[in-house]
């Protein structure tokens, strides 16, 4: 009875582990058996990766503008009264102005008066007149501050005058026959036309009040005194016998500020940046 169980228990046994083996064997898959489909992949994801994309539009750069003050620079030549002083025969007045039009230009004008007078032994002389000039100047001096109204400039100007003179009496002498021709010239109205180019500066020595200095150097166009017959002094220019005159003004100013100017800095602005990309 043992060895019929021993038997029976081998036999059983035996089975269970043949079970097992089979168990992790994988059936072959029947040839034409198209029950079981491919599962195609998913492309989507790669559709997405791959799809052109519209770049959103770069809105445009705004222009850089700053607002600064604008006015009108009115001021007085000091230096005609030192020319009083060395000449007293002459009266000059003179009142400069400008007024900025742009970030770096400047219109600028003069008016003016001259009176001169002279009388000795050998001829008196009367004469008097007007002149203007108008031009522009051209600020080059670099500002940290876009408010600041300290200026070093060029400047060019056209020059007109209009002036009356005279000479009542004047008395030619001869040495050698020791005698005297008297004689004069009648009242002669002329005009004269003359450009400047300048070079000055103009600071702020007190707020609003401006002390500037500037050199002159006029060159003569026309003028339509009769030959023989040159005014002593023309009206803003100088002397009436020289075709070229050298000046120097020193005036006082004040500053009356009137309104705001807007200065667009978008082109400087991209000059420098074109220039620190090249370095």
């Amino acid at each position: 009875m043992i060895r019929t169980f021993l038997c029976s228990l081998s036999i059983s046994l035996a089975g269970l582990f043949t079970q097992a083996v089979q168990a992790q064997v994988k059936p072959a898959k029947a040839a034409g058996d198209t029950s079981i489909k491919q599962i195609s992949a998913d492309t989507s994801a790669s559709r997405t990766l791959i799809r052109p994309t519209t770049a959103a539009p770069i809105p445009p750069e705004k222009d850089s503008i700053y607002v600064t003050g604008g006015g009108l620079r009115l001021g007085i030549d000091i230096s005609r009264f030192v020319i009083h002083f060395f000449q007293p025969y002459r009266t000059d007045v003179a009142i400069q102005g400008d007024i900025r039009v742009s970030k770096k230009i400047y219109a600028a004008a003069e008016v003016g008066y001259n009176r001169t007078s002279h009388s000795d032994s050998n001829y008196s002389y009367k004469g008097n007149g007007v002149y203007a000039l108008i031009g522009a100047d051209y600020d080059f001096l670099k500002k940290k501050d876009p408010n600041e109204k300290n200026m070093v400039y060029l400047g060019m100007r056209y020059g007109f005058a209009r002036n009356t003179y005279e000479a009542p009496f004047y008395s030619i002498r001869n040495n050698y026959w020791d005698s005297e021709q008297p004689g004069s010239f009648p009242k002669t109205n002329m005009t004269a036309h003359w450009i400047e180019l300048t070079f000055g500066m103009r600071v702020e020595a007190l707020p609003n009040f401006f002390l500037g200095w500037a050199l002159r150097e006029k060159i003569m166009l026309s003028k339509s005194s009769p030959e023989g017959f040159n005014p002593i002094v023309i009206p803003g220019y100088g002397s009436g016998s020289k075709n070229s005159q050298f000046d120097m003004t020193y005036t006082i100013s004040y500053y009356l500020p009137l309104y705001k100017l807007r200065i667009n800095e978008t082109k400087r602005l991209n000059k420098k940046k074109k220039k620190e990309e090249l370095k």
